[in-house]
């Protein structure tokens, strides 16, 4: 497989760092933004191992808090991995329980009490690591213990928010499993590559606002029971305002404090023309899956929920995020924008309605990290907590061993809660321009880069004059043969071919051409963003 070069280093970061930790108590995360690619790192690790130590069989446990998670990591393993490498479940929601596949993917809830029926385990990957309890408790944490009963094995935690509701980090605490951060792959540096979709607020300024100023708080947050009453106050108003800045955005996302909010907003949008469906934690699963295949499709608009969708979502090309849901917490705050930034065909950033002070509370969303725990009262850990990357040191150390960063100053310095702006990202990203132009002729050719999988080459023209080019990767796996396979059956019924080749045979029979192509410039090169193969008159 091709990974992208965090990818690669993240996975040699992880290796490194098992290296230098020899423990099997020595456990770390991966701090990896959503949309990074967890799955595909989750992968290569598989693969490293299987390909570093074929007569070990480092048989692998990927943990995972939900059906739909086990579903995305499991397709990809199974897409990435050789063949001889057997993939199985532990699902009950799936009805299956595989227990001696080389690579298990399992949810917690139908695992966590079946360590003696796995064997040798040499690996286990917590996917969503942040939900493992900060204390020896729950069910991540005992499944754990009672494996280690069994074999000796490696542990390694995901997640794009390296921290806990009160933004401290995961190696910090009480009683923390992870020890130390292998890797850290920042929001920013997939922004500035190209590789998610910026955040990006109204042009016009917002008029309704939720005041949850008289709400209590309990455990960090507001109450919840009283933030719905409030909140429930401002729905029909969010409801009109929302129509009236995302008229030209296809798929929204809405949060809510509780389910009674999420259908009252459902109810409101409905009536202005948005088709609505409510997805929460009581929806029952046959009617949740067919609600995300509606949403998918484009038959409803709007999906409003309250937690269910912050994390093991996956539909790329939402670009509205409706939040009403004031929220002190970090973790709730990236989790649920990480529902807009991915990247698809045609969509150039997300907008984000916020009718709360979350933006303006927790600042700019790529610039949320861990911190370390206030010092004070009895200290009860043998270690000192990184403020900066949150790696353990000695409980005497000055400086942190991993990153360098002085840690008694960063100890005792006191940190401005709020931003000064409401910016949702730390630099202002100003989506390139986009322009429309006419096509008159389409041409293809192979084209082939020594070391690569070949890929089809399409330029198009507007006259004489070439407008830009597009490459279609048939020869290549994943994303970037499934992105091919769509770009073929958005011209023609027949079937997708096998590869660049017979694609250049049957290309200028079989393809339907674009009246116009939508572009943009990036870097010194004009992308194609999208294609309208409407009569020209009524192309958007």
């Amino acid at each position: 497989m091709i990974l992208r070069e965090y990818q690669s280093r993240t996975v040699s970061d992880l290796f490194a760092w098992w290296t230098k930790h020899q423990e099997s108590s020595d456990i770390p995360l991966l701090s990896l933004p959503t949309a990074a690619g967890k799955s595909v790192i989750c992968a290569e690790i598989v693969r490293q191992l299987f390909d570093q130590w074929p007569d070990y069989q480092p048989r692998t446990v990927v943990l995972v808090p939900s059906k739909e998670l086990a579903e995305q990591n499991a397709e990809k393993l199974i897409n990435l991995l050789p063949k001889n490498i057997h993939v199985g479940f532990v699902s009950a929601s799936l009805g299956k329980k595989v227990y001696h596949a080389d690579v298990i993917v399992a949810t917690i809830g139908s695992i966590a009490k079946s360590a003696h029926l796995l064997g040798n385990i040499k690996c286990v990957i917590i996917d969503e690591c942040h939900l493992v309890n900060s204390k020896d408790a729950g069910m991540f944490r005992g499944f754990l213990n009672d494996l280690g009963r069994y074999c000796e094995f490696r542990t390694v935690g995901m997640t794009a928010t390296a921290f806990r509701g009160n933004q401290v980090w995961l190696t910090d605490g009480e009683a923390p499993l992870f020890t130390g951060i292998a890797s850290n792959v920042t929001m920013r540096e997939l922004l500035d590559a190209g590789f998610i979709a910026p955040l990006v607020p109204p042009t016009t300024a917002m008029v309704t606002r939720i005041d949850a100023g008289s709400v209590g708080m309990s455990n960090g947050d507001y109450k919840v029971n009283e933030l719905s009453d409030v909140v429930e106050q401002y729905l029909r108003a969010v409801a009109l305002e929302s129509v009236k800045l995302a008229s030209d955005r296809q798929k929204w996302i809405a949060f809510t404090p509780s389910v009674s909010n999420a259908i009252t907003l459902a109810n409101f949008l409905h009536k202005q023309g948005i088709e609505s469906a409510v997805v929460c934690g009581e929806t029952p699963k046959d009617e949740r899956e067919r609600l995300i295949a509606q949403f998918r499709r484009g038959e409803l608009r709007c999906l409003v929920t309250v937690l269910a969708l912050s994390t093991g979502f996956d539909v790329p090309d939402v670009d509205c995020i409706v939040w009403c849901r004031p929220t002190k917490s970090p973790v709730l705050y990236v989790q649920g924008m990480g529902r807009g930034v991915r990247i698809s065909p045609g969509k150039i950033d997300c907008l984000v309605l916020d009718f709360t002070d979350t933006v303006e509370r927790l600042g700019p969303v790529d610039t949320i990290k861990g911190r370390a725990k206030a010092k004070g009262g009895k200290q009860e850990a043998p270690f000192v907590v990184c403020d900066a990357c949150g790696a353990r040191n000695h409980a005497t150390a000055l400086v942190c061993a991993e990153c360098g960063a002085v840690i008694r100053e960063l100890e005792t310095e006191k940190k401005d809660a709020k931003a000064s702006t409401a910016a949702l990202l730390s630099t202002h990203v100003v989506a390139p321009e986009i322009e429309w132009h006419e096509v008159s002729r389409v041409a293809y050719k192979i084209h082939q880069k020594e070391g690569k999988p070949s890929s089809l080459r399409v330029d198009y023209y507007g006259g004489i004059l070439r407008i830009a080019s597009e490459w279609v990767c048939f020869d290549h796996t994943g994303y970037a043969r499934q992105k091919a396979e769509s770009w073929w059956l958005s011209r023609t019924h027949i079937d997708v071919p096998k590869n660049t080749e017979i694609a250049f045979a049957w290309a200028n029979d079989a393809l339907s051409v674009p009246t116009q192509v939508a572009v943009r410039k990036n870097g010194k090169y004009m992308e194609i963003v999208s294609h309208s193969f409407q009569p020209l008159d009524k192309a958007a």
